[in-house]
């Protein structure tokens, strides 16, 4: 019976405990793109291999340059300002390439393979003044390259990239 008491008396006691471990856990909310974002993505899903015959492309060599401009900077304190205001959590990003990402390491740019613009309309930038804003949906193949205890590493992958452009609006 004494066996049986202390038992349940040592349950009860470590009961409370794990109850309140379990508030240590936090929930980290998926990213997702603001409405905009999300409607020109749908967009572009329904018109995947072909632009909109109305809409006006960005020119291919304006992108590439941006993506190449990114690119370059990426792993370096310049990255941020290629961000959005409208990013989710680029303290978060930046924090997980600190954590993550090796310090020497470089991402390389090995082609821009699909450049389709999704929607085009009149904004303001952060002037007040009038512009034409254009959301540019970019897929890029690139390459990490470092170098760690096993020796150089190379890492390949394929990113959709949504760029945003503002341009003063045609006269």
């Amino acid at each position: 019976m004494r066996k049986a008491t202390s038992a349940l008396l040592t349950a009860f006691l470590l009961a409370p405990l794990a109850a309140q471990a379990q508030g240590f856990r936090q929930i980290q909310p998926f990213p997702v793109p603001d409405a905009q974002t999300r409607e020109a993505l749908r967009q572009g899903e329904q018109l995947r291999g072909s632009a909109q015959p109305r809409l006006r492309q960005v020119p291919r060599e304006i992108v590439e340059e941006a993506v190449r401009s990114i690119y370059a900077a990426y792993n370096t304190p310049d990255f941020r300002q290629y961000l959005s205001e409208r990013f989710y959590d680029p303290d978060r990003l930046a924090e997980a390439v600190n954590e993550k990402v090796p310090r020497d390491a470089r991402l390389r740019l090995l082609s821009v393979n699909s450049v389709q613009t999704l929607s085009r309309q009149p904004a303001r930038d952060e002037q007040g003044r009038e512009v034409t804003e254009s959301l540019v949906l970019v897929v890029v193949r690139g390459q990490m390259e470092f170098v760690n205890a096993q020796g150089f590493q190379r890492r390949e992958g394929e990113v959709e990239l949504v760029l945003r452009f503002r341009e003063k609006p045609d006269a």
